[in-house]
């Protein structure tokens, strides 16, 4: 009990941190970004960064956000690598640029007339280029635009090097700058200030680090190391594609969830809600609703995966009496057709009787979040459409024949 209390103890004084508070409110204000999904989306945030780059949008910025992000840019190369001088993009006319969004799958392309530059904007939040996409990009613009001058740019998080010599790498950090230099000397109409400063927020709290908010947590955690470590250890798998599925789960009526903890989310068909045989694990041993064949989806991501999403289900045969599971394994080994990538033994307490990739390691390391999201929705109106009903049919075939 000691144990219990004392952690209870120190979660109630890292609640009572008048700077936790502080911190706590800075990510739970409303966030225009944050409620349309587009966090961690590169679609969302090509399309927004479009708008602002193009001079004719109804925004009333003009040029503005153009101008001083590539200023960023430029000041960036030195002076014999430079397309255009610093003093043509300030006092250059840019507001007959045209801005195209995935001409030739380029993310953004801009044609500055009046200045003969071309500039190929490659966005990147959460995937990395696919091997030689730069390069192509790179001759596609020089064959479209052969008596122009070219600006190749490679936009992450944290300002990943492109490993390719034509591409000049900029972080959404720059950007963030350039966005906050523009409001701090020319204030614009109140709505579209809003919406700047709303994309601001969601690009500290989501894409890259604010460094005032990070001193301010690293004091927090010396104060409260042991409520926080306790906190992350419960906390779920970080980044992952999980609660995609979670929510695939809930909007299907004949699934009921059970409990998700950390990378698992666990399901069952309501279908075996009432028999006493899918029913019958202690509810101290395994999950607390007492369910000894559970449907998991596994997500995995970490270092050993090089943080690529990975997506599992599983049917998972769990601890109940021992000649019970051995019926319900044997069962299902004597049908591989159905009970696909089980495994070869049954454990102690546990067996894989099916298991399935809706989203595989490689498939998802060179994919956006919005790829990622649609492979994992095809995949599993893949798998509940084809797999789930037979395996669900076929379950509760062995449980009714279960040795009582």
């Amino acid at each position: 009990m000691g144990g219990v209390v004392d952690i209870e103890d120190r979660l109630s004084d890292l609640l009572d941190d008048p700077e936790f508070e502080f911190v706590d409110q800075q990510f739970d204000r409303f966030n225009l970004f944050e409620a349309v999904g587009g966090v961690r989306r590169e679609l969302a945030h090509s399309n927004f960064l479009a708008f602002l780059l193009s001079p004719d949008r109804p925004h009333g910025l003009g040029a503005e956000i153009l101008r001083r992000v590539l200023r960023s840019v430029i000041e960036t190369l030195p002076k014999d690598k430079r397309p255009v001088r610093v003093l043509d993009i300030v006092t250059g006319e840019l507001d007959d640029a045209v801005v195209f969004r995935e001409r030739e799958n380029i993310d953004i392309l801009i044609e500055l007339r009046e200045l003969r530059l071309v500039v190929a904007i490659e966005n990147k939040v959460g995937a990395r280029a696919s091997p030689g996409q730069l390069e192509r990009y790179a001759g596609i613009v020089r064959r479209l635009f052969p008596e122009k001058r070219h600006l190749f740019v490679f936009l992450t998080p944290d300002g990943a090097d492109p490993e390719h010599d034509s591409y000049v790498p900029i972080t959404y950090s720059d950007l963030a700058r350039a966005i906050e230099g523009f409001l701090a000397s020319a204030p614009p109409a109140p709505e579209i200030g809003i919406v700047l400063r709303h994309y601001l927020e969601m690009l500290r709290r989501h894409v890259v680090q604010d460094e005032r908010l990070k001193e301010l947590a690293l004091k927090i955690y010396e104060r409260h190391k042991e409520a926080l470590d306790f906190i992350f250890d419960c906390r779920p798998e970080p980044g992952s594609l999980l609660g995609v599925v979670s929510d695939l789960i809930k909007k299907d009526n004949g699934l009921l969830e059970d409990r998700t903890i950390g990378s698992i989310a666990r399901f069952v068909p309501v279908a075996w809600s009432s028999v006493s045989t899918l029913n019958a694990c202690a509810t101290d041993i395994w999950t607390k609703t007492g369910r000894n064949v559970l449907f998991e989806i596994k997500s995995f991501k970490s270092a050993a995966y090089d943080f690529s999403d990975r997506i599992l289900v599983a049917l998972i045969l769990g601890p109940s009496d021992q000649k019970l599971r051995e019926h319900f394994f044997a069962s299902a080994r004597s049908n591989p057709g159905l009970f696909v990538g089980g495994t070869a033994t049954i454990g102690k307490q546990f067996a894989t009787l099916y298991s399935r990739e809706l989203l595989s390691k490689n498939a998802a390391k060179n994919m956006d979040e919005d790829q990622k999201i649609a492979a994992l929705n095809a995949a599993w109106s893949t798998f509940a459409e084809r797999d789930l009903p037979k395996l669900t049919d076929a379950v509760i075939e062995i449980a009714r024949a279960a040795p009582t």
